[in-house]
């Protein structure tokens, strides 16, 4: 399961500009540091706030923070300088102040929040006039629960430098979650737990087909048979094959089966690729 702070890092598909605030209570002289950004979602023209408390915060911090006139206003700082941004690959692009704030912030807060506190959240929320969710270690215990991977990465180890870990990278920023045996990027569960997983929930197995993996009489032959069953037990076909340096004769000595499968080839590089497979999942 991700904590607190890795949905912070990743759950915006936006552009984001971020800084943070050193904060000390009155009480002693412990300093806190809280992380803010402001999310750029460039179809929709509209920015939002999120905010990253540490389980040591107090609730002081939020009320604080809220009131800053720069965090009303929806902007880093209000010395923050004109620029244009857009995504590396399309030429569209925007300038910073043409962005409409929703006044929406999201609450992230590193434990388990009581009831009183998340109404005290809200009540602060109200008087600032923002729109606050609250995403504690409660919210995140009900994402574990429901989610499920989009995609499972079977492979042999020999593969995972010359492709897999950068193409499950690629995978993880247009499908989430995506898993793969030996790392997991939803980090949490134990090993055997997430291959498991992905083997029985995972709309899509992607299966790396290479020397390595048709040489490997163990544990990738073994997620193979796994595979294989699910797909005669749920009357759908679930396998994606790569092939990683590859004949169709090799293919063909494994398993002829796999022939008559829509394929792909590694050698179209791991970011389109995922392009590929994101669009395969999706349709």
């Amino acid at each position: 399961m991700a904590t607190v702070r890795e949905h912070y890092d990743t759950s915006a598909k936006a552009l984001n500009a971020q800084r943070h605030w050193d904060l000390g209570s009155k009480v002693d002289s412990v300093i806190v540091r809280i992380w803010g950004k402001v999310s750029h979602c460039l179809e929709e023209n509209a920015k939002y706030w999120s905010f990253y408390f540490p389980e040591r915060a107090e609730i002081g911090c939020i009320y604080y923070l809220l009131s800053q006139p720069h965090v009303s206003d929806g902007v880093i700082s209000h010395d923050e300088p004109e620029q244009e941004i857009g995504f590396a690959h399309t030429p569209e692009r925007q300038t910073l102040s043409s962005f409409i704030f929703t006044r929406r912030v999201y609450i992230y807060f590193d434990k388990y929040l009581s009831g009183l506190e998340i109404n005290q959240i809200h009540e602060i929320g109200q008087h600032y006039n923002f729109n606050i969710k609250i995403r504690d270690r409660n919210y995140m215990d009900k994402c574990s629960e429901l989610e499920k991977p989009l995609a499972f990465i079977s492979h042999d180890s020999n593969d995972k430098d010359s492709l897999v870990r950068e193409l499950a990278l690629e995978l993880d920023k247009q499908l989430c979650p995506v898993w793969y045996d030996e790392f997991s990027l939803e980090i949490g569960d134990s090993l055997i737990e997430n291959i498991e997983k992905g083997l029985r929930e995972a709309k899509k197995c992607i299966l790396v087909l290479s020397p390595s993996f048709i040489q490997n009489k163990g544990w990738t032959k073994k997620e193979f048979n796994t595979i294989i069953t699910r797909e005669i037990f749920e009357k759908d076909n679930v396998i994606l094959p790569i092939w990683h340096n590859i004949s169709a004769t090799d293919v063909y000595n494994y398993s002829p089966e796999l022939l008559n499968r829509f394929a792909l080839q590694s050698s179209l590089g791991p970011a389109e690729l995922a392009k590929k497979i994101s669009a395969k999942i999706k349709a």
